[in-house]
């Protein structure tokens, strides 16, 4: 059952509010198969947005809020993720479930969402922005050290040289490098 439900009969050209919560029911549901998490000591999120009519169409703008949390790229502790992203959206009543599925889009076409019926679910749109907000590689924190290598993992001096020696191979590349910055040997 959705969540976040527009009745259409009640919106107009002048449009309506309405404001609902993300509860952590609903989070923990959305956010199941993705790499996101509510955060627990963030409460419930909010979601406020602007629905009017524009002709057959319906405008839907506003803002999504949550408290999330996420792997660090680096030491994959915990990342607090605190979400404020704007939501837009320009819904169409769209074909019936039963149409089918190839059908060639046209650029405009890109920016509808589609619905069927009298009521407006914005579920998936919203979970979509959460997922958009979270960044490819989240960090703790931009000087975050990463995993510690234990000394018995690391490699040894002698396997990689102690980086005074250059490979005979590129001699002839630091032969040229030396002489354009003006060391000569």
């Amino acid at each position: 059952m959705p969540a976040f439900l527009l009745q259409l009969q009640d919106i107009d050209e002048s449009g309506k509010d309405y404001a609902f919560d993300l509860t952590p029911e609903w989070l923990d549901a959305a956010l199941a198969d993705s790499p996101l998490r509510r955060d627990p000591n963030a409460g419930a999120g909010h979601l406020r947005v602007h629905a009017q009519k524009n002709g057959h169409e319906l405008l839907v703008h506003g803002r999504v809020e949550a408290g999330l949390v996420t792997e660090c790229s680096r030491c994959l502790g915990l990342t607090p993720l605190p979400v404020r992203a704007d939501v837009t959206a320009l819904l169409t009543q769209g074909a019936h479930a039963n149409s089918p599925a190839d059908v060639e889009l046209e650029p405009e076409d890109l920016d509808r969402v589609p619905f069927v019926g009298h009521e407006v679910a914005l579920d998936e749109l919203v979970r979509e922005h959460l997922l958009l907000e979270c960044p490819m590689q989240p960090l703790c924190s931009p000087d975050c050290p990463g995993i510690e290598v234990p000394q018995h993992l690391r490699p040894r001096p002698e396997d990689f040289g102690d980086g005074t020696e250059v490979d005979p191979r590129l001699a002839p590349l630091k032969r040229l490098k030396d002489r354009l910055s003006g060391k000569q040997e």
